[in-house]
């Protein structure tokens, strides 16, 4: 079971990052309303049209609209082949939308789907409003990245003859459901249509709408290349299978990084060598130790009686209960808050959920020497899930903390101060709460793969010097929608004005 802490008022990464991805796609801007969009009508003389020319004319007369109310368009008789070249096999169709949404209907029309080439995502400014799609009655294959970048398509419908679908036909169809008719033995979908499978549901075809964390179904023996091609959404999946689907290729995910695939932690070794593509994405199935534990000395007892070695892809999860993670008022020397907490890993990889620790201020307190940079077994945290109680993450806690992968923040966390998390070198993504005031300077400094900060508060937190400094150079950060102007004025924040967008 996958230990997750639900945070009120969060809203999760998968929903916020579709616009921003859609735009970065398919360059979707909004058209510019014609300049006598008063003239216009708001409803089409006739909804089927036997070319182009008559369709691109009747869109041209009437106003702009949206997914919500798109244009019931039927193409009548024509011959799909027709439209096919090298580069963009539906170019041409796209390009008479003129910025307005439509519904297709295709299903007189002959012939088959030409191929596109990968590079026409980002160049076709009419692809993103295709709405739905019944295809032609006898159309029997669709070309590579036929529909890719068709990010607003939600119902496509393949006939009774459709027997081949290309690698990438809808890349980035973020939004998309299978529909098949009734008689095509080649197809079918699962229950929300989502996922286009064959071999009698054996064989996962094309899932590029696939959102969040994913379980697989066991049933599933193979998954063809490019099944989650453009699926920008997609952030876990989830195997319980003994053996490992067979794999279509080497492009089964589009950006591989970006994914975490869990699988039993016995099968660990067998997933990387049998996907040794995706070996770094490759992780255990969380599984947290029921017990608290509710003294240090029975965490490393635990961990080291009766736990073997493990690397950081099968860490230990264990949950702390009422242990004290600051000196602070203990009457110690306040030098490492932390230290014990690290010696008690004994080597050993672990995840650790504190949430029912004690400490308004993790770690450092006030006063603090340089021991932090030989603390021993700071590099085993994988993941670290911070009390609720806590408002402040203290000085260098994780700094250096290279395989920490996953921090969860307190709802009410006020601020996090300098170096918390420099150098931890494996954050990929972090979401920081409404009610943050304060990041030190050089928090996140040196996270080398960090990508993505997403940050919840209103109101710009001070930005200290330094704190964003060597992260990965596909850095983004993102704020509230009527935040972004702020954020982009703000001293410190300003100086990433271009990579600032809106939460959605």
């Amino acid at each position: 079971m996958v230990k997750t802490r639900k945070r009120n008022g969060y809203i999760p990464f998968s929903l916020f990052f579709s616009a921003v991805f859609l735009m970065a796609v398919v360059g979707c801007s909004n058209p510019t309303q014609d300049e006598s969009s008063d003239t216009l009508d708001d409803t089409l003389e006739t909804t089927q049209f036997a070319s182009l020319s008559s369709l691109k004319t009747a869109l041209g007369n009437v106003i702009q609209n949206t997914a919500k109310n798109p244009y019931q368009i039927a193409l009548i008789n024509m011959d799909m082949a027709s439209f096919s070249n090298n580069e963009d096999s539906l170019g041409e169709l796209f390009a008479v939308f003129q910025g307005r949404y439509v519904d297709l209907d295709i299903s007189t029309c002959t012939g088959n789907i030409g191929a596109a080439a990968s590079t026409v995502m980002t160049r076709r400014p009419d692809a993103d409003k295709l709405v739905s799609l019944m295809l032609g009655e006898s159309t029997e294959s669709i070309g590579s990245f036929a529909f890719a970048g068709c990010t607003s398509l939600v119902s496509i419908s393949l006939p009774a003859s459709m027997s081949t679908i290309n690698d990438s036909a809808f890349a980035a169809c973020v939004s998309l459901g299978f529909k098949v008719t009734e008689g095509n033995t080649v197809f079918t979908t699962d229950m929300d249509g989502k996922r286009l499978l064959q071999d009698q549901g054996k064989t996962l075809v094309a899932w590029p709408s696939a959102v969040g964390t994913i379980q697989i179904s066991s049933e599933i023996t193979e998954i063809q290349d490019y099944a989650f091609s453009g699926a920008p959404l997609l952030r876990e999946l989830i195997f319980d299978h003994n053996t490992p689907p067979a794999l279509g290729g080497v492009h089964v995910f589009e950006n591989p990084s970006d994914i975490t695939i869990r699988v039993p932690r016995e099968q660990v070794s067998l997933y990387k060598t049998s996907w040794q593509a995706y070996t770094n994405a490759i992780k255990c199935t969380p599984d947290w130790y029921a017990t608290p534990f509710t003294d240090l000395a029975d965490l490393g007892a635990w961990l080291d009686e009766d736990k073997s070695q493990n690397d950081r892809w099968t860490p230990y999860y264990a949950v702390l209960k009422d242990v004290p993670l600051s000196n602070r008022g203990t009457g110690e020397k306040l030098e490492d808050g932390l230290r014990k907490l690290y010696e008690a890993f004994h080597g050993k990889y672990i995840a650790l959920d504190v949430d029912a620790c004690t400490g308004a201020t993790i770690g450092f307190s006030d006063l603090y020497d340089q021991t932090f940079s030989s603390r021993p077994h700071r590099d085993r945290l994988v993941q670290i899930i911070l009390p609720e109680s806590s408002t402040s993450v203290g000085i260098y806690n994780f700094y250096d903390c290279t395989s920490l992968e996953s921090v969860s923040f307190p709802s009410g966390l006020k601020q996090i101060n300098k170096n918390a998390f420099d150098h931890c070198t494996a954050l990929k993504e972090v979401e920081l709460p409404a009610s943050l005031k304060l990041l030190g300077a050089y928090a996140f400094r040196n996270c080398t793969q960090l990508k993505r900060v997403i940050v919840h508060a209103e109101v710009p937190p001070a930005l200290n010097g330094g704190v964003f400094s060597g992260v990965n150079e596909d850095f983004s950060i993102y704020v509230p929608a009527n935040s972004v102007e702020a954020y982009k004025a703000m001293t410190g924040w300003k100086d990433f004005a271009g990579i600032i967008k809106a939460i959605e």
